[in-house]
């Protein structure tokens, strides 16, 4: 849908490969260029206050970083850092800018790319807000999965995570969400790994998560 755009952008732009942990932003810095993931992803990480980062998201091939600190002239607010190696096309700010006053079809993937952002927040909040550690666990574990997991014989399988960042994604202890990938294991929805987790049936959880009473493990 945005090819035309992606190409401009390519052409702007010079691709560089990164490793995982590589940072690519970091908060407070002045935006002086937008990414575009061309392979591999990348997590968005904000400061919990407590000294740790809450994981926003992750963002795969196709996806803009740092359009709108580059558009408003404002410093980076989040810190961007390498999740499983990659390539992304680095589009200095300037030429940037000039390429969402010339081209409409870079300022419609802008425009696409926030109202997907939001769509998922609001996913987010309503999910995290309404549900219990497991129901949160599973939500995030299925979001990741569909937008970045890997399809395998077994299911569909998320890589790089570590507990401790589900943990603050999904805004839990670490001990409750070890208790939730306990129970979520004893249903057959999740298989874990170093490293790894493994949806085996996502349209099955996904069916499970639709409903309001779900309650894993009871």
């Amino acid at each position: 849908m945005h090819e035309r755009a992606i190409d401009h952008l390519r052409k702007a732009g010079q691709r560089r490969p990164f490793d995982r942990a590589d940072r690519l932003m970091t908060v407070g810095a002045s935006s002086a260029e937008v990414l575009l993931i061309e392979a591999g992803a990348v997590k968005v990480l904000l400061s919990a206050g407590n000294g740790s980062e809450l994981i926003v998201d992750l963002y795969g091939r196709g996806e803009l970083i740092g359009e709108l600190g580059v558009l408003s002239g404002r410093p980076r607010s989040a810190t961007v850092v390498g999740h499983m190696a990659g390539a992304a096309v680095h589009i200095p700010g300037a030429r940037f800018r000039e390429l969402a006053r010339r081209h409409a079809d870079v300022l419609l993937l802008v425009n696409d790319t926030l109202d997907r952002r939001l769509r998922n927040a609001d996913g987010r909040q309503l999910a995290m807000a309404s549900r219990e550690v497991p129901n949160r666990v599973a939500y995030q574990l299925l979001v990741w999965a569909k937008e970045h997991g890997e399809r395998t014989p077994d299911g569909l399988r998320v890589r790089g995570i570590t507990q401790r960042e589900l943990a603050q994604t999904v805004n839990a202890s670490e001990k409750s969400v070890d208790a939730a990938l306990q129970v979520l294991r004893a249903e057959g929805l999740v298989r874990t790994g170093r490293l790894c987790y493994v949806l085996p049936d996502a349209r099955r959880l996904a069916e499970k998560l639709a409903r309001p009473d779900w309650k894993p493990g009871r």
